[in-house]
């Protein structure tokens, strides 16, 4: 799990009384302690196995009546975000960049932010460059995070079928891989339901 660099400081002080001449001499010690500004709150430490930098060369699967098969490979960091002061709500920040196996195109990429709150249901906010923003809901469980579309949004000129449900299930196997699956339904496929979208295996990478 990656730490930022980003420290405040504190400063701790002792008082030491030292005789000398029967003068009496105050000295004040001055410690400097470093102390991380974005440490996880309580809240957050449920997302602490997810947090990370994952990648995948050529793992990443997509499925879809309307298009071939693709093998692609994604990069996924997910990490502290500072506290907005206005709204005292701790975020983890969330990014994916995917590109295509075979010819090293772009796919997408995704930003947004992820955070945990008392009864550990878990929020997912993202916007991607394909034109869409999400807002998902979901509860974290020990290893597993499932997300639910709560309302989406889309360019007006996006050439993509607008998507009317989205599930994203993060998984982790252990401590070296993880799994998203993200399944959805559009205007045309399936009636109801959903139907596997992605599939793709992580391996945690060292900071």
């Amino acid at each position: 799990m990656g730490v930022s660099d980003r420290f405040r400081f504190a400063f701790a002080s002792r008082l030491e009384m030292v005789r000398r001449s029967g003068d009496s001499f105050i000295i004040v010690v001055i410690v400097l302690v470093q102390l991380s500004d974005e440490a996880l709150d309580f809240n957050n430490r449920k997302l602490e196995w997810i947090m990370g930098k994952w990648r995948s060369e050529f793992s990443g699967k997509v499925f879809w009546p309307t298009v071939p098969t693709m093998t692609f490979g994604e990069e996924l960091h997910i990490g502290e975000a500072p506290i907005a002061k206005s709204a005292n709500v701790q975020f983890l920040n969330f990014s994916a960049r995917a590109w295509s196996h075979s010819t090293k195109d772009h796919f997408h990429d995704e930003w947004g932010f992820l955070t945990v709150d008392s009864n550990g249901n878990a929020t997912l906010m993202t916007t991607g460059n394909n034109g869409f923003t999400t807002y998902e809901v979901g509860k974290v469980m020990p290893n597993k995070l499932v997300l639910t579309l709560k309302d989406i949004g889309r360019i007006s000129f996006s050439r993509d079928l607008p998507v009317e449900d989205l599930r994203r299930t993060f998984i982790r196997h252990d401590d070296r891989y993880m799994e998203q699956v993200l399944e959805m339904r559009t205007a045309t496929h399936p009636k109801s339901g959903y139907l596997e979208h992605t599939r793709v295996i992580y391996t945690r990478q060292k900071d």
